[in-house]
């Protein structure tokens, strides 16, 4: 079976302090089997609505992907890019790219997994405070 490297990363400007991190799944990974392993890397509350879909930028939604579909159904999208959007109020959007390095699987390697790193989490509620509840 393929390997797949994928990039997952928040869109950033220059001032920004990047948040990369770089990860293997099988091809016959879902999107939701994907969401929820971005949720459990960014560590993240799994408590809003979220949704993928494809885009020339991540402001031009072309088309919402259902969750149900497989990453070899999507790949390869020439001269788009795949998003996901997490929590529809705090908007909370990544790119994700695939890289074009062909892997196959190593059966002692245990997928899916984080293989690079760059940048701290986010915090997904920063401003919120428990003593004022």
């Amino acid at each position: 079976m393929e390997i797949y490297t994928l990039e997952i990363s928040f869109p950033y400007d220059d001032e920004d302090e990047p948040w990369i991190r770089e990860i293997e799944v099988r091809e016959n990974f879902t999107l939701k089997q994907l969401h929820t392993f971005i949720q459990k890397i960014v560590d993240f509350d799994d408590d809003h609505l979220y949704e993928f879909y494809i885009g020339k930028n991540p402001r031009n939604n072309s088309s919402t992907v259902s969750t149900k579909m497989k990453l070899n159904e999507i790949y390869p999208i020439t001269g788009y890019k795949l998003y996901y959007l997490f929590d529809f109020g705090d908007s909370w959007l990544f790119q994700i790219k695939k890289s074009r390095k062909r892997k196959t699987e190593e059966s002692s390697v245990k997928y899916p997994r984080v293989i690079n790193s760059v940048g701290e989490n986010p915090e997904q509620y920063p401003e919120y405070d428990e003593s004022k509840c």
